[in-house]
């Protein structure tokens, strides 16, 4: 499966496909509208693909207009890494045609003590530009490859319900799809539970 090719400079520096970008920005207006048992976080203008696993997700452009932000990620297009497993890098498919394997880059402390992660996978070639870019990633890389991942939970901003929508109490919390909470959460990133792991040798293992 191929996905759209990430930014590339005149140097041949990639930016990778999950990255946000300063000119993505929205700031679509949000209300409380009700839901059995109580209430719930929706734009004032609803899309169709706004809610998925029930929350709501933060809404953004898709033309990488601006500058990019390392600091942040898409929503949209990490969450199509995470749902396709696509790599974070050039968004193509991150499963091995050999095995059917999930090829995944984490830190050595990127991997929650319970299996889950905000960070897509990254297909074997990928790999070692990665982590020549990401000074974090030349410290602490560890490449593994996974059996399957399936949905966690969310990084999001979340809001008090009654209270108008303005400012969250509390951003980047970690929130569960079975927590209540979600229905109070505007979504940034998802978390998947990662399964089978396994660590990965690499050209760079072998030849050591």
């Amino acid at each position: 499966m191929s996905g759209p090719a990430p930014t590339t400079t005149a140097t041949r520096f990639r930016y990778p496909y999950v990255i946000g970008w300063t000119g993505e920005a929205q700031g679509p207006p949000l209300k409380w509208v009700p839901r059995c048992g109580g209430l719930r976080l929706s734009y004032v203008v609803p899309h169709r693909d706004d809610v998925r696993h029930g929350v709501l997700r933060l809404r953004q452009g898709q033309n990488r207009a601006g500058r990019p932000d390392f600091r942040t990620v898409n929503t949209l297009r990490q969450w199509r890494a995470m749902d396709k497993r696509l790599c974070q890098v050039c968004a193509r498919s991150a499963v091995d045609r050999e095995t059917g394997r999930i090829w995944w880059l984490l830190s050595n402390d990127g991997c929650g003590g319970d299996g889950y992660t905000n960070a897509p996978p990254t297909c074997r070639a990928c790999i070692p530009e990665a982590i020549s870019q990401c000074s974090h990633l030349r410290r602490n890389a560890a490449v593994f490859t996974v059996g399957d991942c399936s949905p966690y939970g969310v990084r999001a901003d979340l809001f008090v319900p009654y209270l108008p929508p303005l400012v969250p109490f509390e951003r980047n919390a970690v929130v569960r799809f079975d927590d209540y909470d979600m229905h109070h959460a505007l979504a940034r990133e998802l978390l998947v539970r990662l399964h089978d792991v396994q660590p990965a040798v690499t050209e760079g293992d072998a030849a050591a």
